[in-house]
């Protein structure tokens, strides 16, 4: 009887065309309203008990101010001396009180591993002026996630840090993400109802710390780093249900993962579903199977009965039966021939494309595995499935999508690189006027580098046309914890009615109020004036391509002769010569964590351009067929000593420990033993989890004891510059790198790769399972490493100039 529900449900959305004109597309999802006393909660978790009490929250659906209308915040002092926050949901009040800590109060809310917070209870809590203060979004969401975050920022964090961090997401007005937490439980049991074996399924998973590539269209079946524990599955569930009701509480809705297609490959067999496409471990079934519809009703009820609903779902990909997001198929069908690669005419008028019939069909019956058991759904579909697409026949798949559901039940996240804007593609259709979400991609694989234009994400959402349905604003980083100015800028563009127009001077007064400075300091001026010239006006690379965990680095701001810095590399290095006069002038911002951070940061950043020309001529060294023992001792040696001294500097503080990770993720074993692993040869979880963080940052595939190499994969993808890492692993690297080269050196070989596999191989096996303890704080006084490292590495920017002479000594 089901199946027949699904095929009528099918046949009624095929007949329906919403093709209507764009105001119907423009309908809008509902914000969650949220409630009160959840923001009074959240202060006095902030702050401390009775701070609440300076504070009057109202939820009201109202204008905020002369012109100001929903959805807004206003501030405003009272005759009782309180702060009256009024808001039109939860979300805004949070955003208003994030406002007044920070603009008024002169706090720093933030990131633990991005220079935390400075929070306190002042004296005496500033006025808010003769007048009230209120901002309006200009658009009523603020979103904030990538599937890849999850694995690659949040994998480990408990209860105590998730509250944290939806606290930050609060307090930055951010009211929808993607909630992916435990939803392995869900899948478990619905699998298990189908008769997929239990081993069987938690094979299929992938290990705790690369479930972002075991959940929705990345899947193939291969069980890296895993099987999945069933503890494992069972604590994040359980976090899951904490998580969801704090998020609604504040006005955050979160969305859940919806059924894609992709099933662990027994059921082809356990079903007899010829129509299902096999890749590895991983069966795809195509969305106009039955079988599709009877799995996505199985998950449905599954996942409401057990978090409850939004009625927003993430669901990704094209749902044909191949391997999405990345299809490579050209196999003609029988409406259509996908991907075919015509060019888009640009002469072209984007409602005149016309939707390909069977991508129709597909999305309709996708979006009714979630409409039977919800009629409120909305599929929230990430734009980078459909990253680079602009030929005619994409163009038509597109539309194909656009149109197939209701209007305002479809949303795009548009996860442009740098927030260019995905929604310029098909002759800047805005999709077709569909609703979207304009974000910035701005990290892959969680890594370090001062980067990000502003100046891109300062015309977001300023620069769309006037048909484009933007109901968001956001960033979709693959990881957290770095270039904090970069997120903050883009949370506040959505309550700015307009561009910022002097960026140098929004980073200047920013930087004040995070490091707690009341008067102005020239230092820290000049520092972020050089800076917002620099890193925070170009996008060197979405990647870390620094010569850091990569022998050898792509690119740096280097000129070619790999010695000359570029002049974004010289105003970087004044920088942090300005930091530190900074801290020697004012003592007392070495106290402040968010100022300590943001100078060993660029200090970071200096070391690790040096780095990057450093290990291309190491590289380069080793390479050659008749290779020299003083030029390979010069390189390789002088590439290990910037290593090692990076891994001093960030040693130094906190954000960039590689102690706390490993701690974090071996709390999530403790007393549990069901966690077998044929590398390990144990089942304690403790030293899976601490395996499976370590490989994250460095193979991402396993590496086994009997490896000669290690596995294809993308190696070094979430790698870290972090204290530990660099020394024990990427110094360590080269320095074995150095030894076989010297030896094969001797007698005349050139380098034996096959043994520098294996090297590299074992090194990677004995890291990646070793239990080494690492710090989890600080070592040393990061003012004067700073100033040794800066006066170390000082001839490296003699050609750089400070107005008319050269850079000045440290005094």
């Amino acid at each position: 009887m089901r199946d027949c529900r699904f095929v009528l449900l099918s046949l009624v959305f095929l007949f329906f065309d919403p093709c209507s004109p764009t105001p119907a597309h423009s309908l809008r999802p509902r914000p969650l309203i949220g409630d009160a006393s959840s923001v009074e909660a959240l202060v006095e978790r902030l702050l401390t008990r009775g701070a609440a009490s300076h504070f009057n929250f109202q939820i009201q659906d109202e204008d905020c101010d002369s012109g100001v209308a929903p959805p807004c915040f206003g501030i405003e002092d009272t005759d009782d001396g309180r702060v009256l926050i009024t808001g039109t949901t939860a979300s805004e009040l949070t955003a208003g009180l994030g406002w007044y800590l920070r603009r008024f109060c002169n706090m720093t809310i933030g990131w633990p591993r991005g220079g935390g917070s400075n929070l306190f209870i002042p004296d005496q809590w500033p006025a808010v002026g003769p007048r009230r203060f209120s901002r309006q979004r200009n658009s009523p969401f603020s979103y904030l996630m990538n599937v890849c975050t999850h694995s690659y920022s949040l994998v480990w964090y408990s209860w105590k840090e998730w509250e944290a961090f939806i606290d930050w997401m609060a307090l930055s007005g951010i009211n929808l993400m993607l909630a992916m937490t435990g939803q392995e439980e869900v899948q478990y049991k619905v699998f298990r109802k189908l008769g997929v074996a239990d081993e069987n399924i938690r094979s299929w998973f992938n290990g705790p710390a690369l479930l972002t590539w075991s959940r929705g269209q990345n899947e193939y079946g291969g069980g890296i780093l895993g099987p999945l524990p069933r503890s494992w599955m069972r604590d994040q569930w359980n976090l899951q249900r904490k998580i969801l009701p704090r998020l609604r509480s504040l006005g955050i809705v979160g969305q859940l993962p919806g059924f894609q297609g992709n099933v662990p490959v027994q059921l082809k067999t356990i079903y007899n579903d010829t129509n299902m496409t096999e890749a590895g471990a991983t069966g795809w079934i195509d969305s106009l199977d039955p079988f599709f519809g009877k799995i996505a009703d199985m998950w449905m009820e599954t996942i409401i009965a057990d978090f409850g609903t939004d009625h927003w779902y993430q669901l990704d990909g094209y749902f044909n039966g191949g391997v999405p997001p990345w299809f490579a198929s050209k196999e003609s069908e029988t409406m259509s021939e996908w991907h075919h690669q015509v060019p888009l005419q640009r002469t072209g008028v984007q409602n005149e494309i016309e939707r390909d019939l069977m991508a129709f069909r597909r999305a309709t019956s996708a979006y009714t595995g979630l409409n039977r058991t919800d009629p409120n759904a909305v599929w929230s579909y990430q734009g980078w499935a459909i990253v680079d697409w602009d030929s005619l026949d994409e163009a038509k798949t597109f539309k194909g999508f656009a149109d197939s559901v209701p209007p305002g039940k479809f949303v795009v996240i548009d996860m442009s690189r740098h927030g260019e804007g995905e929604w310029k593609q098909f002759n800047a259709s805005a999709f077709f006027g569909v609703n979207f979400v304009y974000t910035s991609l701005h990290n892959f694989g969680g890594t370090d580098g001062l980067k990000g234009d502003l100046s891109v994400v300062n015309k977001i959402p300023f620069n769309v046309p006037s048909h484009a349905n933007v109901i968001g604003t956001g960033a979709t980083p693959e990881g957290i914890d770095q270039n904090t100015i970069y997120y903050e800028f883009i949370f506040e563009q959505n309550f700015r009615s307009e561009p910022v127009k002097n960026v140098a001077d929004h980073a200047v007064e920013r930087s004040h109020r995070r490091y707690g400075l009341s008067d102005k300091n020239t230092f820290v001026a000049q520092a972020w004036i050089l800076l917002t010239e620099s890193a925070y006006s170009t996008d060197l690379s979405v990647q870390d391509p620094s010569g850091v965990k990569s022998l050898p680095g792509t690119s740096s701001w280097f000129q070619g002769d790999r010695k000359t810095p570029q002049p974004a590399l010289c105003k970087i290095y004044r920088a942090w010569e300005e930091l530190i006069k900074a801290i020697e002038d004012d003592s007392g911002l070495s106290n402040s964590e968010p100022f300590v951070y943001d100078l060993i940061n660029t200090g970071r950043e200096v070391l690790a351009n040096i780095a990057t020309p450093a290990s291309m001529n190491f590289s380069d060294a080793f390479s050659r067929d008749l290779m020299d023992k003083s030029d390979l001792i010069r390189t390789g040696s002088f590439h290990m000593n910037v290593l090692e001294d990076l891994d001093s500097l960030v040693g130094t503080d906190n954000s960039f420990l590689l102690g706390p990770w490993i701690d974090s993720a071996r709390k999530w074993g403790t007393n549990r033993y069901d966690c077998p692993s044929s590398i390990l040869g144990t089942a304690n979880c403790d030293h899976f989890m601490e395996w499976n963080a370590r490989t994250q940052i460095t193979t991402w595939n396993p590496t086994s004891k009997a490896d000669i190499k290690i596995p294809a994969g993308p190696i070094d993808y979430a790698g870290k510059h972090w204290n530990g890492l660099i020394k024990d692993y990427y110094a360590e690297r080269s320095h074995i790198t150095l030894q076989q080269a010297l030896r094969d050196q001797a007698v005349g070989h050139p380098l034996n790769t096959t043994a520098i596999n294996l090297l590299r191989a074992n090194l990677a096996y004995n890291w990646t399972t070793s239990t080494k303890k690492y710090p989890s704080t600080g070592i040393g006084d990061p003012s004067t490493l700073s100033r040794s490292m800066h006066d170390k590495y000082r001839s490296w920017f003699s050609s750089c100039t400070s107005g008319s002479g050269p850079i000045s000594n440290i005094k």
